[in-house]
């Protein structure tokens, strides 16, 4: 029997993304399945890619999650979302925090 050890449930989806890497042209990838912490990518050349870059979530890239390889096979790379806050990870600019007058 197979044993589940990822942290957080994967589900299953076939949703058209891109990577983004600076300087060069998107590259389309499928997402396989998805979870709060990773994913699997369906994506031709998965040697290619650089071991961090951006999974363009939309169209536009606004909505976007910084990753890192965690494995690769021929045709598939796994995963990890790096920790951000969750405007920056919906493309949003993060907000500098106001300073408070002295009391």
């Amino acid at each position: 029997m197979f044993k589940e050890n990822r942290k957080k449930i994967r589900r299953p989806m076939h949703y058209t993304a891109w990577i983004g890497l600076d300087g060069a042209p998107r590259r389309g990838c499928t997402v396989a399945d998805i979870s709060e912490t990773g994913a699997r990518l369906q994506i031709d050349t998965p040697l290619e890619l650089p071991e961090i870059f951006k999974l363009l979530l939309s169209g536009h890239g606004a909505i976007y999650r910084r990753c890192r390889v965690v494995w690769r096979s021929d045709n598939e790379v796994g995963v990890e979302f790096e920790k951000t806050p969750s405007r920056f990870a919906r493309g949003a600019p993060p907000t500098k925090t106001p300073e408070r007058a002295p009391a």
